[in-house]
């Protein structure tokens, strides 16, 4: 079995930032406890034993970030993909989503997951708990994927962040992504942008960008969708 841990950034359409980011990492369920153990090590190593968030970065934990991201490229079998959407406010969801931004949501999460996914194999998908429609999205999340999917088959389970050191280092690397391509802030932050600059040094691409479509281990889409003018 193939496990896969979302997060999202920014998916709210009336939120402060005009980008949203979802992403995921895949892992072979045999390595996830190994993977969360050695998560869990280095937290205790470097004295950083809350819940990773990107928006509770501890500016002395430089070394910590470091060797926690060193250890994502460094394992084969983890691998990241990334739906980065800009300009959210402006989609036209009359002409191409039926009227109905929560379409718009459900394919860019299946744009997200739809790459990690291995033909022949049995996926669980593990979203983070936003809210009480969690059900709702995790249904509709099964369709699409059971659809285009036909050969492969995949359970859905909502959880709780801090129950998955992967999921937390989702919310890390999407975080990043947000912050290096949003336009409305000044990016002031010394942490935040050493932890870019790690990502981007380490994937060999910048973050500003679309990765290669055959790029495998690091994978970001950045789209401009048709807006309504």
């Amino acid at each position: 079995m193939i496990k896969i841990f979302c997060d999202e950034s920014n998916h709210l359409y009336n939120d402060k930032s005009d980008l949203m980011v979802i992403g995921g990492i895949s892992c072979p369920s045999e390595e996830v406890e190994a993977t969360n153990r050695y998560i869990k090590y280095l937290k205790h190593k470097h004295n950083a034993v809350m819940e990773l968030k990107w928006t509770k970065l501890n500016s002395n934990k430089k070394e910590f970030y470091k060797e926690l991201l060193e250890f994502f490229f460094s394992q084969v079998n983890l691998k990241f993909n990334a739906q980065m959407v800009m300009n959210k406010s402006k989609l036209n969801h009359d002409d191409y989503n039926d009227g109905n931004a929560d379409i718009f949501y459900y394919k860019m999460y299946f744009y997200t997951i739809n790459p990690l996914l291995k033909e022949f194999e049995e996926h669980n998908i593990f979203l983070d708990y936003k809210d009480t429609h969690g059900g709702e999205r995790v249904e509709e999340l099964r369709k699409v994927i059971k659809n285009a999917n036909i050969n492969s088959k995949s359970i859905f389970t909502i959880i709780h962040s801090h129950e998955s050191q992967i999921m937390q280092l989702v919310d890390i690397i999407i975080g990043a992504i947000g912050y290096k391509n949003r336009e409305d802030i000044e990016k002031v932050s010394d942490i935040k942008n050493y932890i870019i600059k790690l990502l981007e040094e380490m994937s060999g691409f910048s973050l500003n960008n679309s990765t290669p479509e055959w790029e495998g281990k690091f994978r970001i889409y950045k789209l401009y969708p048709r807006i309504k003018w």
